[in-house]
Formats: C-alpha cells, structure tokens, sequence
C-alpha cells in the first residue's frame, strides 16, 4: 500500500475539529483505500458504500442503520459514506445525521465526483465540513514527505539539498494512480487507462448529468491531451465539435468536476499586454501524453495543483497557482502567488539547462523572489545569477521532493 499524507490532516478534521471530512478525487485514486486505512485508527467503525446494493436496501430501510455497530459508547466510533452523492437528498440525510450524532460519532465521506461543488440538490452542509482532495500519487507522497508552504518556501532557497526520489521515473511513466504505477506495465497501463475512460464517462457522467451527448463528452475528453500545456481556445473546441460554444463551455465544467481536467488560469494584475482570458488545459493522468515533453509538463503542473490545493485547504496559504504569458509570446509555464503577489515562477523544460529568457525577464519584471527551471534530466541541480536576483536549474526528481 503506497503513503498517503492525506491521512494526518482528515484525522485531525475528525477528532480535533469535530466536522465531518470530505474527501473527493478521481475515479480510482484511492479513496476508498484510504477511507478504510483512516478506519483502522478508529477503534469502532462501519463502512457504507452506495454501490453495493445490499448497503442502499439496509439505508432506506434503516436510515440509521450504523448505530447497531457501535457497540462501546466510550470509544471512538467512524462512520464512511462512501459514494453517498449518488443517493438523491444526500445532503439533506448527512445533514440530519450530523446534527443528530455529531457528539457520538465521527463521519467521513468519500466520493468521486467534486463533493464541495457537487450540484445534485439539499440543503446546504456549510459548518459542517472540511473538504480535502485526494490526488494522483506525487514525488514528496511516494517519499511521505508532507511538506508545509513554509517548508517549501525553504526549499526554495537551497533545492540542492532536497533529496532525490527513486520512483520519479516510474511516475513519469505510469502516472499516479495506484494500480498501474504499482503493476508498473505499460500493456496493463494502457487497458487500465481505456477502461477507466469509458467507466468515467459512460456511466459516472451520464448517470449524475443531464448531458444527452455523452458520445461528445467522451470525444471532448480525448481531444483535450492534445491541447495539454497550451492556452485552451474554446472556439477550436467549438469548431472540432460541432457544436454550441455553452455546449463546450458546459462539457468541460463537468470533465473538471469529475477529475478529468484542471485548468491553471493566466496571471495578469501586474503585466502589460498580458493574456488575460485562456486558461491551460492538463489531465490528472499525465501518463495518456505520448509526447514526453508534454507529458512532463503536465506531471509538474499536477504536482503544483496539488500542492497549492492541500496547502489552501489546511489554512497554511491563500496561494493560487497560474501560467503567465503576454501578447508578444513570452511565457513561464507556472507562477505560484501569494494573495496576488508572485512568489516563485517555475519553467517546465525536458532537458535544456539553459536559463528560459522568459523565466529571466518575468522574474526581473515582476520582482519575483524565486526562479526555478525543473527539468527532466536526473542529476542537475544548479544556480544562475540573474538581472532579478538568480534562478536555480534542478531536475524534477529533486524538486518535487519540496511538495506535498
């Protein structure tokens, strides 16, 4: 079983603040593994899953059914609900069951679809809950690092003393999802990869949406790997399509709702001629690119994304994570900013440990403190005096060691 630094953080939800914990992430990310790694340190718990149709009859006819496990009322006892988006009402049903039992028991909720944005009716669940992202498997996770943003600002200064990861190559080619990076084969990988898709799409889309389309969501969602890592134009979108610009608009809320696709937006409050509209497209599965520079920058942009979300969700930062770009082609792959302020501008390379010009110019432009070029390449880790101050050149198996 691989570490999940998840677990620490949901406990603490749990015991200390006594909400309920929310967990959402990709199909086959390792949610329900972790929900039941997180019951073994509760000394009474039942586990619920939705799509065991034993456990819906038992609900409906019991909507407290879990009571008859709690067997000590002196110990801790953990209730999961897992999947319970799909049951009609399910805010409403934890709702009351919160409000009942808040002072008995611990509940956490695990689901596929993005459960903090989850549109499928109820009554508002606000104070009584944190949510949490599970994401793929990542560099600092492998290595059960649980890096803190103020841990990762000191990185920054000397990344050289980060510690390289022996599994960064198998990341790199298996993706982060647990199954195939464990069987590590590529055949397996990709039946697993086409199987996991339609699975998706077919039956977890079509069932929670009122898209008739699905053949088009599907198309859309193999169109976009090719789209990774550039400005998202959602009128080409529109045009391969054939369908309404909302149309598109609407395909993709939904492929990110469900953990297919995220975007990183354009940094622009302080830039002449900036882009200020496209967005970037890349996949939770860097692993489908075939193109390997693609295919990194999308593992690097994964690795930020969730670390600006995990540091955000445990209130250590309100840090956002963006691309920058002006009209004349200048472009840094990634910038970390601190309420709005640039705090380190991070350039994607494959192997070029030649400073980017623009990594250069926009570090003396914005005045940002860090300019990290991550490549590839094992075993290069260096520093490059600059206009603005100096920018470091380090692989990713070093670097990705200072992220969550």
């Amino acid at each position: 079983m691989f570490p999940r630094t998840l677990v620490a953080p949901v406990l603490e939800i749990l015991r200390d603040f006594r909400k309920m914990a929310f967990i959402s992430g990709p199909r086959q990310v390792g949610k329900t593994t972790l929900a039941k790694k997180i019951g073994d340190c509760f000394p009474q718990r039942r586990y619920f899953n939705w799509d065991i149709p034993a456990h819906q009859s038992e609900l409906r006819v019991d909507p407290a059914f879990f009571e008859k496990d709690r067997r000590d009322p002196r110990r801790d006892f953990l209730v999961i609900f897992d999947e319970i988006h799909k049951l009609r009402g399910w805010k409403n049903y934890l709702k009351g069951v919160f409000d009942q039992f808040e002072a008995e028991m611990a509940i956490l909720v695990t689901g596929s679809g993005r459960l903090d944005l989850f549109q499928k009716g109820g009554d508002s669940l606000l104070g009584r809950y944190f949510h949490l992202p599970l994401y793929p498997l990542t560099v600092g996770e492998l290595q059960e690092r649980s890096s803190s943003w103020q841990e990762f600002l000191r990185a920054l200064e000397a990344p050289g003393d980060l510690p390289a990861c022996p599994h960064y190559e198998a990341l790199f080619r298996f993706g982060g999802f647990p199954e195939p990076l464990k069987r590590a084969q590529i055949g397996f990988y990709r039946r697993w990869s086409e199987e996991r898709r339609k699975l998706l799409v077919r039956e977890d889309i079509r069932d929670a949406t009122a898209i008739r389309q699905i053949s088009g969501v599907e198309t859309l969602s193999r169109l976009l790997p090719e789209r990774v890592g550039a400005p998202l134009s959602l009128n080409s979108l529109r045009e391969d399509l054939q369908v309404a610009f909302d149309t598109v608009k609407d395909w993709l809320a939904v492929l990110e709702q469900f953990y297919v696709i995220f975007r990183i937006p354009p940094f622009a409050p302080s830039i002449k001629r900036a882009i200020r509209k496209e967005a970037k497209v890349y996949s939770y599965d860097w692993a489908e690119l075939a193109d390997e520079g693609r295919r990194f920058e999308n593992l690097l942009a994964l690795h930020l994304k969730k670390a600006v979300a995990l540091w955000r969700a445990m209130g250590q930062a309100e840090v956002t994570l963006h691309y920058l770009r002006d009209l004349e082609k200048r472009e840094v792959d990634f910038l970390i900013a601190d309420r709005n302020r640039p705090i380190c501008l991070i350039e994607s390379k494959l192997h070029d440990q030649t400073l980017a010009k623009s990594l250069v110019h926009f570090q003396e432009a914005l005045h940002v403190p860090f300019g990290i070029q991550v490549i590839h390449t094992p075993g290069v880790c260096f520093r490059r005096k600059t206009e603005g101050g100096y920018a470091w050149v380090v692989s990713a198996d070093r670097f990705l060691s200072a992220l969550p």
